[in-house]
């Protein structure tokens, strides 16, 4: 639900803010009931028949919206993020054969691809979209593609020191395009965050378990991603200081879940719910005051 219904609709904003063409009306109704399609067959029975019908159709949707993306990767020396894109759909998609096969001779490896596929789409897709919403560079969109993969690949299908060296360089390239002025500063720092908790887990200070993911894939959406694309989004974005507060308690939630995967659980999931509930009080209140906010400034001839 979360990457089909949400974080690949975020990267189309960020395409759009890119000036990208997007898929008509028609194919996002189709890529809706898509989505509602494979939520409903991954909750009744997992990868079955349904879930694989429905990701199918949601897979096409994303090689077809990729297609006004292939022209920027003509220039090899332009830091374009969205010149990753089209490839990180490719491979990313290309783990689904070996889930197939695998997941009920081998769900080891089955689990294993799952998770660089669902690293890849974060690392090659969500997270450029959203630095290319912001105008950011970063130097060099096929070094930062090579990073991707083998970062995705250390995180699921293949740990190796090759492969760690990889997670490592995407984070040392993320750092470098981070740090533009074109980001607030509360931006720049989330996104720090999110580099050195790559580095983290490139280096095996952070555990690479379903806390740690779950915490750290938690923190990256809700924090420098949607930091990144709400302005757009909105059109009204919340002041400085109260995107603060909001880092402060989707900060926390996850913290608590990454100490969870440390193995320190004492207080952890009571910590995580508060500040959890914290976190969507947050956006309610941001969604209500953007609303309010747009509505006072539309002129009294327009329609609020």
């Amino acid at each position: 639900m979360g990457y089909f219904g949400l974080l690949f609709p975020l990267a189309w904003l960020g395409w759009r803010q890119a000036k990208v063409d997007l898929p008509g009306h028609r194919t996002m109704a189709v890529y809706g009931c898509a989505t509602t399609v494979s939520i409903i067959g991954f909750l009744r029975a997992g990868y079955g028949p349904l879930a694989i019908i429905g990701s199918t159709i949601v897979a096409g949707v994303w090689i077809v919206s990729m297609r006004p993306l292939v022209p920027r990767m003509r220039d090899p020396t332009y830091g374009d993020p969205l010149a990753v894109v089209p490839l990180g759909i490719i491979l990313s998609l290309a783990c689904i054969p070996p889930i197939a096969v695998n997941l009920r001779s081998d769900p080891g490896v089955a689990h294993g691809f799952v998770a660089t596929f669902l690293s890849g789409l974060l690392l090659l897709v969500i997270l450029p979209s959203a630095l290319a919403s912001a105008h950011v560079s970063v130097k060099s969109w096929p070094a930062f593609l090579t990073a991707g993969v083998l970062g995705a690949l250390f995180l699921g299908a293949s740990p190796n020191a090759f492969t760690r060296l990889g997670l490592v360089g995407y984070g040392w390239l993320l750092g470098g395009a981070v740090f533009s002025p074109r980001l607030s500063l509360h931006v720049r720092l989330a996104w720090l965050a999110v580099v050195l908790g790559l580095m983290g887990l490139a280096v095996g200070w952070l555990p690479n378990n379903r806390p740690t993911a779950v915490g750290a894939l938690h923190f990256i959406i809700l924090g420098p991603v949607l930091a990144t694309l709400t302005p757009q989004w909105l059109g009204a974005a919340p002041p400085p200081w109260f995107w603060w507060v909001g880092h402060a308690a989707w900060g926390s939630m996850s913290l608590a879940l990454v100490t969870q995967g440390m193995g320190m659980s004492a207080g952890t999931g009571v910590t995580a719910a508060i500040a959890g509930t914290a976190t969507a009080a947050w956006w309610i209140i941001a969604l209500l005051w953007a609303a309010r906010t747009t509505r006072g400034s539309a002129s009294p001839s327009q329609p609020s």
